[in-house]
């Protein structure tokens, strides 16, 4: 099945662990990203801050990103489902049109605290079988949690940095709330577990990481590891500050919201 702007199906079937085990391998799944898709990717991006407008003919590595895709296509819109960490290797670039193959498979699942996890890992390749990212996505099951709210962590940020870039937190789409019953993007269902309104789709963070990395290393960036252990609700219309910090093995990537962490990680090269 190939897709570029694709499709939204409503109908879903929960993921859960039980099901997750029971099929481990999903794939693999051919798509391609059209040229309008990408241009309201960058248009998004662009949008939403003050800075120099990204001009990129390539695609960003949230456009390569398999996970969602894959097990989309098993079991629809993944609605109650939000990525906890991530690590991203990225290790070539594709561009719009191009036909793209990506693979899933469950490496673990577990409770960690009365919460049901599922680890997945996924590889985008180009159609000569080169991987051009590999994925490490943990995601959070909310359709097993059960009473339990997210509670507020107030964690403070360092001040020094070597990039901050302000941005304002936005949706790609219009989740309907009436139309999309169950769904964590939306503000009363987001509610359910403590959060304070519908959560962002979770690529807005990782485009979020890349631009910044790609402001300082240009091309480079197409060979670099993105690894995010920490990633907190951010909300639409919040102000968010990406920044940025040199280290010895990369870079040390934070988002905040006034001076608390919402996002912690490490970039490096490959």
């Amino acid at each position: 099945m190939k897709f570029g702007i694709e499709p939204k199906p409503v109908e879903y079937e929960p993921l859960t662990v039980k099901l997750l085990q029971s099929r481990g391998d999903f794939g693999p799944l051919e798509f391609s990203i059209s040229e309008e898709s990408h241009k309201k990717t960058l248009t998004l991006l662009n949008r939403n801050t003050e800075v120099e407008p990204l001009d990129l003919g390539s695609l960003l590595p949230s456009e390569l990103w398999g996970c969602a895709r894959v097990l989309s296509n098993y079991f629809g819109r993944l609605n109650e489902v939000a990525i906890s960490r991530t690590q991203w290797v990225i290790s070539g670039k594709a561009f719009p049109t191009d036909t793209l193959t990506a693979r899933s498979r469950v490496v673990k699942t577990e409770l960690r605290k009365g919460l049901p996890f599922a680890l997945v890992e996924t590889t985008t390749a180009d159609t000569g079988g080169n991987t051009l990212m590999s994925q490490l996505d943990e995601l959070l099951l909310f359709h097993e949690v059960i009473d339990w709210a997210y509670k507020e962590r107030f964690v403070a940020d360092e001040l020094s940095t070597e990039l901050s870039i302000p941005r304002t937190v936005y949706f790609r789409h219009n989740w309907d709330p009436s139309l999309w019953k169950n769904n964590i993007h939306t503000n009363n269902y987001a509610r359910k577990f403590g959060y304070e309104l519908g959560l962002p789709e979770f690529i807005m963070y990782m485009d979020w990481v890349w631009d910044a990395l790609f402001r300082i290393e240009g091309e480079r960036a197409y060979n670099y590891s993105l690894d995010i252990p920490i990633i907190l609700p951010i909300y639409e219309g919040d102000k968010i500050d990406v920044r940025m910090r040199k280290q010895d093995s990369g870079y040390k990537v934070t988002f905040t919201k006034g001076n608390f962490l919402r996002l912690k990680g490490l970039v490096c090269p490959e």
